[in-house]
């Protein structure tokens, strides 16, 4: 029987019963275990051919090499950078996603961060709920007729780019992997869509080469009254950077969905700023959503464990040698 091996973080997707029948129907059992840490992962995982990872501990070069039978790792969720997927690949390891599960919460999510920043909803509220009427000049800003950058043109960015369109916003487009798209964007160079845009949303994977890609050079570059919204992954941003350029008021706002360090401390200094709103990672967060990434996982390992492949796999250069394919031909 095949082994498929759940890494709860907060067990907040049990309980698993559609997942569990649906394995069943093809021979294989699900295991549900917390791991406080890589070893604890490799003792309770040690004979998984499968594991579904939902935070940490991260399956690095070490963890994977320790695992034997594992063929597949798929994340709950788009990204996956809790995967050394270079190391995997040399292991044999597939690794998998749930690539377009929540598309349209995560642009939902940016949009309505970015028209909070716009209007000044989260600061207004505030000062609403303490009695003050209009108090002190915030200016809002327009969508319509303003320009939005955005970073990042997959399934996410390229939605986000067509509802800011949609509210009449001219959208710039940056993208150095994708080559084309759908959205309605000018495409342009990263330092020309900084220097140009009064709004910016971030839609990138977190790698080396996007690691701190908004640094001190790059924060520089924006317009003192442009906003940042980030509903990718924290460190795509440099937070250092980042306060510095909003204590220089050096940027008009920001908007963050995802942190360097999650959860957000208490006395972290992004806290209690008026042009800052927090969210505390749940941009992707709905029922319709759930739905949608229970069945991408659960589909896709399904189909792995019949067949060795499937289509969400992030490192397909791994199948001459993948460890499920060559299980399958024995």
């Amino acid at each position: 029987m095949s082994s498929v091996v759940q890494v709860e973080y907060v067990g907040d997707l049990a309980p698993y019963d559609e997942e569990k029948a649906a394995l069943a129907e093809i021979g294989a059992d699900l295991t549900v275990v917390r791991a406080a840490d890589a070893d604890a992962l490799v003792e309770a995982a040690h004979d998984a051919d499968v594991i579904w990872l939902e935070w940490t501990p991260h399956l690095t070069r070490d963890v994977m090499a320790r695992l034997p039978r594992l063929g597949l790792g798929i994340r709950w969720g788009v990204g996956y950078d809790q995967f050394d997927v270079a190391a995997a690949t040399e292991l044999g390891i597939a690794i998998a996603n749930a690539p377009s599960y929540c598309t349209e919460d995560v642009a939902e999510h940016a949009l309505a961060l970015m028209l909070a920043l716009s209007r000044q909803v989260v600061l207004r509220d505030r000062q609403g709920q303490q009695g003050l009427w209009r108090h002190g000049p915030v200016p809002q800003r327009r969508l319509a007729g303003s320009t939005v950058g955005v970073v990042g043109l997959g399934r996410i960015g390229s939605r986000v780019a067509r509802i800011a369109s949609a509210f009449g916003a001219e959208v710039l487009g940056y993208d150095p992997v994708a080559t084309t798209t759908e959205a309605p964007v000018r495409r342009v160079g990263f330092e020309e869509l900084l220097r140009g845009a009064d709004f910016i949303s971030v839609h990138v994977p977190l790698s080396d080469g996007t690691r701190h890609l908004f640094d001190t050079d790059t924060l520089a570059l924006l317009k003192p009254h442009a906003a940042l919204v980030n509903t990718s992954r924290g460190a795509v941003v440099s937070q250092a950077a980042l306060v510095a350029a909003l204590e220089a008021g050096r940027i008009g706002g920001v908007a963050l969905d995802v942190f360097e360090q999650e959860p957000l401390p208490a006395d972290n200094p992004l806290r209690g700023r008026d042009n800052v709103i927090l969210t505390p990672h749940e941009g992707a967060n709905s029922p319709q959503a759930m739905r949608d990434l229970r069945r991408e996982v659960c589909g896709a390992t399904v189909e792995w464990l019949r067949t060795g492949w499937t289509g969400s796999i992030v490192n397909p250069q791994v199948r001459p040698h993948a460890r499920g394919l060559a299980r399958q031909a024995g």
